[in-house]
């Protein structure tokens, strides 16, 4: 992991927290990957640790001021956490390749994201094997792809997009790869999703119900994708978005992370 910039206070200004000051943790740019060509922002709480670690994969829109954010507020609730720009550094930069992501890129980027734990890992501060994964929408997907193989202590997904863009519509190469030992999943979506369907999270609880994996899924009501990003609108996004916080931070906590 090689350390191109140190953020200053404007970044940090721009990260909403859940009350704790944003000196208490540092947030710098660097690089990672197989190729060490993927930028990245890493947030470390102030202090020795040991601290777990999280990856944060964006949507397929690109990283944005909302992963940043998220991962901020990890940070503040003691996580090493990094939000990679995962998309734009396998040439992922607009939404008629994006299918790439999931077919002919998802090999390549499966490894930087292995690598990329691997890295975190080994950082001083970090808690050995206390490793979990937080994707939304389109790294909504790899998170649970990633539990599926037993590499994290938890993973949670934002609306995954499980149907790889409708490139997998059967969630085959999801039934491939979960069974029983596979990493527990925390699946978050809205009942009004019309980008990924209210049936497909569902669809996956299914398959890892039927292995005997352990899970929890937490279906909205009355709210659609993105339903916690920044821009996103709807009477019960706020009450979603916030429930869905807690979730996540219950949901690590419980499997160690």
């Amino acid at each position: 992991m090689r350390q191109t910039a140190t953020f200053g206070a404007l970044l940090l200004a721009l990260c909403t927290g859940s009350g704790a000051l944003a000196a208490d943790f540092t947030a710098q740019t660097v690089t990672v990957g197989m190729r060490k060509s993927m930028e990245a922002t890493l947030y470390v709480p102030k202090g020795p640790g040991p601290f777990p670690t999280i990856l944060e994969m964006h949507t397929s829109g690109g990283i944005s001021e909302a992963d940043r954010g998220y991962c901020a507020n990890l940070a503040r609730e003691g996580y090493i956490c990094i939000a990679p720009a995962f998309l734009r550094a396998h040439g992922i930069n607009s939404p008629e390749l994006r299918r790439k992501a999931f077919t002919s890129e998802a090999r390549p980027i499966m490894e930087d994201f292995r690598g990329i734990m691997n890295e975190l890992q080994a950082m001083p501060q970090a808690r050995k094997g206390a490793t979990g994964v937080v994707g939304f929408s389109n790294g909504g997907y790899f998170a649970a792809l990633i539990a599926s193989l037993g590499r994290v202590k938890a993973a949670v997904s934002y609306y995954g997009t499980f149907t790889g863009a409708n490139t997998d519509k059967n969630l085959d190469r999801m039934r491939e790869r979960w069974k029983a030992s596979s990493s527990p999943l925390l699946i978050l979506a809205g009942e009004n999703d019309t980008t990924i369907g209210a049936e497909t999270p569902r669809a996956l609880e299914a398959i890892i119900k039927a292995v005997g994996a352990p899970y929890e899924i937490k279906m909205y009501s009355g709210v659609g994708h993105d339903f916690d990003r920044s821009g996103s609108t709807g009477p019960n996004n706020g009450a979603a978005a916030a429930d869905a916080w807690q979730r996540t931070l219950v949901f690590l906590r419980a499997h160690g992370v």
